[in-house]
């Protein structure tokens, strides 16, 4: 690593470097990173950091990035190391904070704390619109800028909480065009189940829609039917082993995220019904990179999390530095991948751990 320069140039050098990074990943290229940092190491990742900033000038602004994400869900590490990437980049600190459980209460505290700690701009998840709407507003309303990421309000905009901008892909679309690319292959399904693992979050019950609404309307009197798997991976397998059971003519699991998909994968192996019952989710990591390249996993959609990481961090900081808008919302996805598409995500997986 080179070192970091701290002066005007310097400066200017790392804004033109982060400006075409992002015109690169609005046109639809990866956003390439040095290495992958596993949600574990986070820790060890913003400490490096800040040894990294201790001999340059102080962070120009602060930043909060407020996430239902917590450590029990390996898809938050390549958002992580976005935001950090882009905070060394532009000198500012992006503090990241997500409970250790999925929790909705838990998401709402965590943003009451940033906005008491008073920073110069918020990036967070709308996982719940209802329980969010209030304190989302309150930091508006106090100068705290707000761009939301991965889910947003899907109230109309006058409904909605104002926040600057969403970056992230389109939650109903990505469930619609994964059932779709089953659908478009012609297969009739006998039944289908949906493993949702955070009943109640927004994003991914609009992705069960999107997905029962595509099921149904090619295929009306199609059985779909969505099962709480819980974030737990040991009891998501037992749920997924006593439905099968129960409904042997299940010939399609659909999963909304790795927590569905990595124990979907161990039960259709141990069950020996890899191959008779198909298997697509939502989201890619190494995990499931290599259960498509082995057939046992139909297709999957990307949604790019290192972008939805570093994005936000780059508009917020183009606000609040020289007030520049950002568009509306910027998608990082979805693109539905499947065995012929796997090259268009590999470097990302290897680069940043997830796509």
């Amino acid at each position: 690593m080179s070192q970091q320069k701290t002066g005007p140039a310097g400066k200017t050098l790392a804004v033109a470097v982060v400006i075409g990074l992002l015109i690169g990943a609005v046109i639809g290229y990866g956003i390439a990173a040095a290495t992958m940092v596993p949600y574990s190491k986070y820790a060890e990742l913003e400490k490096k950091l800040e040894q990294l900033q201790a001999g340059a000038a102080a962070p120009e602004y602060t930043f909060y990035y407020v996430s239902h994400g917590g450590p029990a869900d390996p898809w938050w590490a390549p958002v992580i190391k976005g935001s950090q990437d882009a905070a060394r980049l532009l000198n500012v600190k992006v503090v990241y904070s997500g409970p250790e459980k999925f929790s909705i209460q838990a998401l709402v505290d965590l943003l009451n704390s940033a906005i008491a700690a008073k920073p110069q701009g918020i990036i967070l998840t709308i996982t719940d619109y209802k329980a969010l709407d209030e304190p989302a507003r309150r930091a508006i309303a106090q100068g705290i800028p707000i761009i939301a990421v991965n889910v947003p309000d899907p109230r109309p905009p006058n409904e909605r909480i104002p926040y600057l901008s969403y970056v992230g892909q389109n939650e109903y679309d990505a469930g619609y065009y994964l059932a779709k690319y089953l659908v478009d292959k012609g297969y009739k399904p006998k039944r289908v189940v949906i493993g949702i693992h955070e009943v109640g979050h927004i994003g991914l019950e609009t992705r069960a829609k999107g997905i029962t609404d595509a099921i149904t309307q090619a295929y009306p009197g199609t059985p779909v039917e969505k099962l709480d798997i819980t974030t737990d991976p040991t009891k998501a397998a037992e749920v997924f082993k006593s439905y099968l059971t129960a409904h042997p003519d299940t010939d399609v699991i659909f999963t909304l995220g790795p927590l569905g998909a990595h124990p979907a994968l161990q039960v259709l192996r141990e069950m020996k019904l890899t191959g008779k019952v198909h298997l697509l989710t939502v989201d890619i990591d190494n995990v499931i990179l290599k259960a498509i390249e082995a057939g046992e996993l139909d297709a999957a959609v990307s949604q790019q999390p290192y972008a939805q990481g570093f994005l936000p961090v780059v508009f917020m900081y183009l606000y609040v530095k020289y007030g520049i808008i950002p568009p509306p919302q910027v998608p990082t996805g979805p693109t539905v991948i499947d065995k012929a598409k796997l090259e268009t995500v590999k470097k990302q997986i290897a680069t940043t751990g997830g796509a």
